[in-house]
């Protein structure tokens, strides 16, 4: 994966902790989905134990099918929670500077 995609999911994320038009969530929803559903498959082809568990679990919760309702103030702590999740584990996902996974 990109670090360009790793981190404009991110900042994503970050924004979406504010309070903003319907819209935007529903685009957030979209991208974190594929992003996380992304995160989860190349952690789960280098062998993590955990993180395709965790990637993939984000990836339901931001799913924009069957959505979650949660109050705004829990989903604003999701938002940056996961956020931070997917900086922390950036190195495990991205691309190598020579373009492998």
């Amino acid at each position: 994966m990109p670090a360009a995609v790793i981190y404009i999911a991110a900042s994503m994320l970050f924004v979406g902790a504010a309070p903003l038009p319907h819209g935007y969530y529903v685009l957030l929803r979209l991208v974190e989905t594929i992003v996380f559903a992304w995160a989860a498959q190349i952690s789960h082809s280098r062998k993590n134990k955990f993180l395709p568990w965790a990637f993939g679990l984000l990836a339901l919760l931001f799913n924009p099918i069957i959505k979650v309702h949660l109050p705004k103030v829990v989903w604003a702590f999701i938002d940056i929670g996961a956020a931070l999740f997917l900086l922390l584990t950036k190195r495990h996902v991205q691309h190598s500077e020579n373009g492998r996974i």
